[in-house]
């Protein structure tokens, strides 16, 4: 008689890593269940068993657990004239960091899925950016968590994602630097007054 596989934590983490591989290389749209199951070298049927469909097990895949709150906090607790630069060393370390693995998963996510978009804005963008320049923006700080999130996703993008050469072979501290420059602009300096009368102005963040 046959019986079901019993359900275990390092065929689960097989299936769960072969789904991110399938997205990293087709696409979230694009994964499929039976790419999935030859990556993890079993029979399809096993993703159904231990996740119940393809869909639940790519969510897990681009699942990051993570306290997007906590991590602001840590780059706050220095001079906002820094600020920039600690959010490219942070974001960096986070993305390299083995750990860290699916937060690239699911930007890869992001490209082709309105609803891993959302996901990522509102489980990460928001709540890291967003709290960061309420404490340190003088003015505009939805706008500007938004332009400082843009150049950073972008980094990753381009350095992670699309593998460019000249980034993926520059060093921390030189983008530290760089890119670090551009993000404290965007939350710390002046904006053009076309910025400011463009829209209604937002509260001023009280520090």
């Amino acid at each position: 008689m046959e019986t079901s596989p019993v359900v275990g934590p390092s065929m689960r983490q097989s299936l769960i890593e072969a789904a991110q591989q399938e997205i990293f290389d087709r696409g979230y749209h694009g994964a499929s269940l039976r790419g999935i199951a030859r990556r993890a070298g079993v029979d399809p049927s096993l993703v159904r068993h231990y996740f119940g469909s393809k869909d639940k097990l790519l969510l897990q895949a681009v699942q990051v657990r993570v306290d997007p709150q906590e991590f602001a906090a840590e780059i706050l607790r220095g001079a906002p004239t820094g600020v920039g630069r600690r959010i490219v060393k942070f974001m960096l370390d986070f993305w390299e960091d083995p750990a860290s693995a699916k937060s690239l998963v699911r930007l890869s996510a992001t490209l082709n899925s309105a609803e891993i978009a959302d996901l990522t804005k509102n489980a990460f963008i928001e709540p890291f950016f967003g709290t960061i320049a309420r404490e340190v923006s003088p003015d505009r700080p939805e706008l500007r968590a938004s332009l400082a999130a843009s150049q950073m996703l972008a980094l990753a993008f381009t350095r992670y994602l699309l593998g460019d050469p000249s980034l993926a072979a520059a060093g921390h501290q030189d983008l530290v630097r760089v890119v670090g420059r551009n993000v404290q602009r965007y939350l710390t300096e002046p904006l053009p007054d076309s910025v400011l009368q463009g829209a209604a102005a937002e509260p001023v963040a009280q520090g």
